[in-house]
């Protein structure tokens, strides 16, 4: 067998993600002013959190590039060692926290700047190991996918195994594991190829940056009821997310093993194609729910312990007591399967959907409700109504998308009705 490493699409990836991050550096370095008028920081507030705000802007070409080898080396089925870097990142970066905390390495208003430090060197280390490996590791010499196609197709009691080669991407110049298979290269298959890619980032560009919105403005409404509603923000986005990180390990099986799947499927008028890549949506559904459904449960068990984590001071646990923390344990699940939906998505290549159900929720759900919030309702338990009212229509934009869209899809083919 030969194996085929061509490198233009690994160096679209990794210069795009330095130029987005280097136009978001420079987007946020201008719009500072305003932004800190919006906030309505107070003076001695202000004066600790500037410097650490121009550290992290000067961090963000570094994530996005981050991001990028990530994504290469899921891309080489290196699934292993894109979850180590990302958690070797994540270990640097709470050492080195510590130590500026355990070590005394600031005063009260340095802190904060010293913190931005640690994360932007651990994101620089980061990036130096992930580019070392994308540059040693190739691709496997045998698809990492034959083991669980044969799992899956024996938890469903099917016997026909699936096709052991696998086409990373489907675009012409693609990276490709298994036998050589003939790719055009004519200017103008590359700059289709060209053109897609871009046409697909530009997607996930619009889907990213509404997401982010969404935080920034809760995050400006939640300012405008106090200091200690802030703190109660703070406490309750940080815990928000903490599922995402638990079940991105699901997502990235999605990704990763569902579009190899996907594109078998697409070769392939066999039903255990189909069959395999519905075991494994189901599968990992199945685990993302329970996870959410963990955290949500140990959230509401261990609510006070949490809390006094936290915070000690009686008028934002007050605000956390009222509604807010029982509405955090309720979408822990919803919060889980958006997660790994997002996941599958991507693996079914539905760049532009995603970004268009982003736009809608943005726009006719999130967006008035969040004002409703703010005018109406004004406690901070509405902010996050809001919120989970997004994820919500996000879930069921991922549910119509892969069960039935994508399945009928595949099903079709199947049949040879399409």
């Amino acid at each position: 067998m030969e194996y085929v490493l061509t490198p233009p699409h690994m160096k679209q990836v990794a210069c795009s993600g330095l130029a987005g991050g280097t136009l978001a550096c420079s987007t946020l370095a201008v719009l500072k002013p305003p932004i800190t008028l919006l906030l309505n920081l107070q003076p001695e507030v202000l004066r600790g959190a500037t410097p650490y705000w121009w550290v992290r802007v000067a961090i963000t070409p570094l994530v996005l590039v981050n991001m990028s080898i990530s994504g290469i080396l899921q891309g080489f089925n290196r699934v292993t060692a894109a979850t180590m870097l990302i958690s070797g990142q994540a270990l640097l970066e709470i050492a080195g926290t510590l130590a500026v905390f355990l070590g005394g390495l600031g005063s009260h208003e340095t802190y904060l700047r010293n913190m931005g430090l640690v994360t932007l060197a651990s994101a620089f280390i980061s990036a130096c190991v992930g580019l070392l490996l994308v540059k040693l590791l190739p691709p496997p010499m045998t698809s990492a996918l034959d083991e669980r196609q044969e799992l899956l197709l024996a938890e469903d009691s099917a016997s026909t195994p699936l096709p052991a080669d696998v086409l990373l991407h489907t675009d012409e110049e693609a990276l490709v594991v298994g036998p050589v298979v003939a790719k055009a290269d004519s200017d103008t298959s590359n700059d289709n190829s060209l053109m897609g890619f871009l046409s697909d980032g530009a997607s996930m560009l619009v889907r990213s940056t509404l997401l982010q919105a969404t935080f920034f403005i809760a995050l400006a409404v939640a300012s405008r009821m106090g200091t200690a509603a802030l703190a109660a923000h703070q406490i309750v986005a940080q815990l928000w997310l903490l599922t995402s990180y638990v079940t991105d390990g699901f997502a990235v099986a999605g990704t990763v093993l569902g579009s190899r799947l996907s594109h078998q499927r697409l070769d392939s008028t066999n039903s255990s194609d189909t069959r395999s890549l519905q075991v494994l949506c189901n599968r990992i559904l199945s685990s993302g729910l329970a996870i959410g459904t963990f955290c949500g449960f140990g959230f509401f068990v261990a609510e006070d312990w949490l809390i006094s984590l936290f915070t000690k001071a009686d008028v934002t646990i007050d605000i956390l007591h009222n509604h807010l923390w029982s509405l955090l344990c309720v979408v822990q699940p919803l919060n889980s399967l958006v997660f790994v939906y997002d996941g599958l998505l991507y693996a079914s290549q539905s760049f532009a959907f995603t970004r268009n159900v982003m736009l809608v929720g943005f726009c006719l759900v999130f967006c008035p409700m969040i004002t409703v919030a703010q005018y109406t309702v004004k406690a901070l338990w509405g902010v996050w109504v809001a919120k989970a009212a997004l994820n919500l229509c996000r879930l069921l934009g991922g549910m119509y998308r892969i069960h039935i869209w994508w399945f009928q899809t595949a099903e079709s083919l199947s049949n040879g009705t399409v």
